[in-house]
């Protein structure tokens, strides 16, 4: 293992998990996911989470705290999101100095527990049109999300996606504010060091109570997805959609509950019990890749300084007999042979077993 002078740079994004009362069966619950247009997948029919990149001009523009306050917002229904940890992982931690009673002070943002949730809004409208936003006859902070109408979608979507800044002059224009309450914090996760290109993301999860109206944008694309955790793993089985290590390892844990009040519940309680970042730390075990994540006994104290696959003399196998506490996944085209026997960190689900061999490119 080397150990890079610089940590490698992570591009910070985040997603929306966007849960609905399945159509058919309201007791029940489906999943939005996107499969990327050919011109931005990194594999044929990457299927993710609406998301994407932070945009610092966008999303962490102090104009935004102005907005809320003169919208009606407490003060204190902002710092509510903000969840003080002495084990906040870097890409949640506050970024700068001061205090959280100086949130108007700044000439930026600097609580990410804000500017993330921005951005999670933000992609989410501009990739498939969706604005989770409230009016001011909504501002009772609610845990369910409120979608809203736009006039002239296409065209707004569009101006918003060629200029991330413009999502603000869109609220204004509505006279809505981003429904930051109702995106509660999930998860976290980092691409391997050795990427030359990683992103490191916060999932949060908003709920609606039934399917909104879609416009899918062109440049990103492909084809948008309603379906349960279970259809979804069917799918990559059968190779008609491709996920990396994150979907598959969210989907597995999301099929732990199967009702759609019981995940809202637990998803209210979990937010508050913080998240730690699955960095994943690769391992070549004789041609077999292998990767850990945290609580493994082979997962290292500074996952971020690791900027190589370590080399491990031996087989998957012995790999695994010299291990005790197990937190780990096999990855080749799909990911497989998820283990884990310890307790989920941050009260989390605990993935399930879903066969997952047969899933192709």
């Amino acid at each position: 293992m080397s150990q890079a002078a610089t940590p490698p740079k992570w591009r910070t994004s985040a997603s929306v998990i966007l849960v609905s009362r399945d159509l058919g069966k309201s007791e029940d619950y489906q999943l939005l996911m996107l499969k990327r247009s050919d011109a931005t997948a990194a594999m044929v029919n990457q299927t993710v989470f609406p998301g994407g990149l932070l945009d610092s001009e966008a999303d962490e523009n102090v104009a935004w705290l102005q907005y809320f306050e003169e919208f009606g917002v407490p003060q204190e229904a902002l710092r509510r999101l903000v969840l003080i940890r002495d084990d906040r992982p870097a890409i949640l931690a506050p970024q700068g100095t001061g205090c959280y009673d100086r949130f108007f002070k700044r000439s930026r943002i600097w609580a990410r527990e804000i500017t993330l949730r921005l951005t999670a809004v933000r992609e989410c409208f501009e990739e498939v049109g969706v604005l989770l936003c409230r009016n001011r006859n909504q501002l009772d902070f609610g845990a369910v999300t409120c979608v809203q109408d736009v006039p002239d979608l296409e065209a707004w979507q569009r101006r918003v996606h060629n200029k991330p800044s413009e999502f603000l002059t869109l609220c204004r224009e509505l006279k809505v504010v981003p429904d930051l309450w109702a995106l509660h914090e999930w998860s976290a996760w980092a691409s391997p060091g050795f990427m030359r290109k990683g992103h490191e993301t916060v999932f949060f999860m908003a709920f609606a109570d039934k399917h909104p109206k879609l416009l899918e944008e062109p440049s990103e694309v492909k084809e948008t997805l309603w379906l349960t955790p279970e259809e979804l793993l069917r799918l990559a089985d059968l190779g008609e959609v491709w996920f990396l290590p994150p979907q598959v390892y969210e989907l597995l844990r999301l099929m732990g509950i199967k009702d759609y009040k019981s995940l809202l519940d637990f998803a209210i309680k979990r937010s508050g019990l913080g998240t730690t970042m699955f960095l994943p730390v690769a391992y070549d075990c004789k041609g077999s890749m292998i990767y850990v994540l945290p609580g493994d006994d082979f997962y290292v104290p500074e996952p971020h300084l690791v900027d190589e696959i370590i080399s491990f003399p031996g087989s998957e196998d012995e790999f695994r007999a010299r291990s005790k506490c197990l937190h780990r996944y096999a990855y080749g085209p799909s990911i497989r042979n998820l283990e884990m026997n310890i307790p989920p960190p941050n009260g989390h689900l605990r993935p399930l077993k879903f066969h997952l061999e047969r899933q192709k490119l």
